[in-house]
């Protein structure tokens, strides 16, 4: 596990200044839903007059009928101003209810859009990352950005739109006062700004620390067995509890920010509120006749400015969180990948697909020592071939070639003569079926991790592929036959069982190349001898490249090529190789000396 879980995000943008870019982006999420978002704009004005004809209603209630003590006609202003308080109330639902549907929506393309990238980069990039990490990106980060559209980002409009109107209203009803307010505006703003940088920087660490900590989860997870056979709770939970602790202390210092935000607003709104109150010359004005309903509503008017200024702060710290977590998703979204169909199939694949394998000078690496040194293969179509060798050779890294989980650095691979990059991976996909040492396994039945939702799979397919492979003496045992719901990963099967799965998947989806990695490492003997002949049944009638730890398992292949240092150093069948007496013949004595005298300790192979 990660001891440090932060050091290890290289991940983070810095976009800084360029906020607005990020914005527009988003936004692009919107476009689909062009007359919601028309809705939301147009509730906006409506809802700021609602608010802004409040203080008028009441200046002429003052003015016109309190004052001079007359109530004729009062009734009416009285059930106008209700009116005004009925349609805020009105026009403040819809605008929440608009909001929060139109940022639903959008947030729901946004993760749509992640996942789909995510399932169309490379197997190198979940190499690097951890699950944890883009799991958090997937949920948590669009769910911050989801509450910026539901509550924050139209509603900004809203609020500078009314503070903009109340402004006008303060100048007509009195230069002089108004002067005071909008010189405290620079005051609140500056004091805003420099909480917003200070909030950016604690919100994205705020954010990494989050996301290691789902990386620890994950691990925790996944790596349970070893954990507690190792017993390592007490260490993993001191990692958890580091990474705990600093995101609490960056929570409260974020949180002390914002509770400095909020109450100094409130600080200088109240100063600025005693001002038309104990001003001389207004005092002086309004003794001598001036409009005491201009005062109520100037009044008014004051204490209302404040709520949108400090409802654009609190805003804006929602702006502020969203703004890093749409950096991190934006930054996954610009990762390409690397392995992408070719812009037109240039050459065409016999048809139907013989199933010839070239490899010619085949380098690769992981950008540092090269794991392939100038591999050079013909495979025949139909011919059986085991790759062995000690550990580290580069067995496995081979295949991974064949299906483009990588493409080589250095050099090319055919199928058929066509070089495999000039192959659109979906078909190239369909032709290649692979058995991994372990089975995985999805959440669903039995036939959904055969058929694995493609709709030419019928059950009667997966029947037969069960049937094929000797599966079915075990699925037909079950409550539910193939459609028994499998638990997470499939616990609740034998390891064989499993195993025989995944070759029934294969023999389903009926590829022309059969990659076996190793497909027995992890089972039993007896299990083994089940999958053998399982896999005997499989062979038959496809090109088949085969890795094996035991090298009881590959006897009888037509050929077997041996790896070393990433080089074929040598290649024949099975006698012909003890014959030569070269590393093979010393791995395979090596081996049956281990099985015939356990003392001697295990083979590398």
């Amino acid at each position: 596990m990660n001891a440090n879980p932060v050091a290890t995000e290289t991940e983070e943008t810095r976009y800084g200044a360029v906020d607005l870019k990020i914005m527009v982006r988003f936004f692009g999420y919107a476009r689909p839903y062009g007359r919601w978002l028309l809705v939301a704009l147009l509730l906006l004005p409506l809802g700021a007059l609602v608010q802004l004809a409040q203080p008028l209603m009441i200046k002429q209630a003052v003015d016109n009928h309190l004052m001079p003590g007359t109530l004729d006609g009062f009734g009416w202003v009285l059930a106008a101003w209700l009116g005004l308080i009925l349609a805020q109330l009105a026009l403040g639902y819809l605008q929440t209810l608009v909001n929060a549907l139109l940022g639903q929506r959008v947030i729901r393309d946004l993760r749509s859009h992640l996942f789909a990238h995510l399932s169309g980069l490379e197997a190198a990039f979940f190499a690097r990352w951890a699950s944890g990490r883009l799991t958090n990106r997937l949920t948590n980060d669009t769910e911050v950005v989801s509450q910026m559209v539901s509550a924050g980002l139209l509603n900004l409009a809203g609020d500078l739109l009314l503070l903009i109107g109340i402004g006008l209203g303060m100048i007509h009803l009195s230069p002089p006062l108004s002067l005071v307010a909008l010189l405290a505006m620079p005051v609140i703003v500056a004091g805003t700004l420099l909480v917003a940088r200070i909030f950016r920087r604690l919100h994205r660490r705020a954010r990494l620390l989050l996301a290691g900590m789902a990386s620890l989860l994950t691990e925790e997870i996944d790596g349970h067995q070893v954990v507690r056979l190792f017993r390592r709770q007490a260490h993993n939970d001191a990692l958890f509890d580091r990474s705990n602790r600093d995101y609490l202390e960056t929570s409260k210092q974020a949180n002390f920010w914002e509770a400095f935000q909020y109450s100094f607003v409130e600080a200088v709104s109240t100063l600025t509120d005693w001002h038309p109150i104990t001003d001389k010359g207004w005092l002086r004005e309004a003794g001598d006749g001036a409009s005491i309903g201009t005062l109520v509503a100037f009044i008014d008017y004051l204490r209302r400015i404040f709520f949108p200024i400090r409802d654009l702060s609190s805003k804006f710290t929602t702006l502020q969180a969203s703004m890093t977590a749409l950096e991190r998703i934006f930054h996954l979204l610009d990762r390409p990948p690397t392995l992408t169909d070719p812009p037109a199939a240039t050459i065409a694949l016999p048809d139907p697909v013989r199933g010839a394998i070239t490899c010619q000078g085949v380098q690769f690496d992981y950008g540092q020592e090269p794991i392939l040194q100038g591999i050079d293969l013909d495979i025949r179509p139909g011919e059986k071939v085991a790759i062995a060798g000690p550990t580290g050779a580069g067995k496995s890294t081979l295949i991974k070639l064949l299906n483009r989980s990588h493409d080589p650095t250095h050099g090319r691979v055919l199928l058929d003569g066509v070089d495999l990059r000039e192959i659109p991976l979906a078909r190239l996909r369909r032709l290649v079926g692979v058995v991994q040492q372990e089975t995985f396994l999805f959440a669903g039945t039995v036939a959904d991790n055969i058929g694995l939702g493609d709709p030419a799979i019928t059950p009667d397919v997966i029947r037969a592929a069960a049937g094929e492979v000797g599966a079915l003496d075990f699925i037909d045992r079950l409550p539910q036959g193939i459609y028994t719901p499998l638990a997470e990963r499939g616990v609740n099967l034998s390891a064989g069982q499993r195993q025989l799965l995944g070759l029934a998947r294969v023999l389903a989806f009926d590829p022309r190349i059969l990659v076996m990695d190793e497909a027995t490492s992890s089972v039993d003997t007896i299990s083994e001898r089940h999958i053998q002949a399982a896999m005997k049944r499989l062979l038959q009638q496809r090109t088949a490249l085969i890795v094996a730890h035991r090298l009881s398992t590959i006897l009888d292949a037509d050929r077997i090529v041996v790896l070393a240092g990433g080089r074929v150093i040598e290649q024949g069948t099975h006698g012909e190789l003890l014959a030569h007496d070269g590393l093979y013949a010393r791995l395979y004595a090596l081996q049956f000396r281990q099985l015939t005298d356990p003392a001697s300790g295990p083979a590398v192979v």
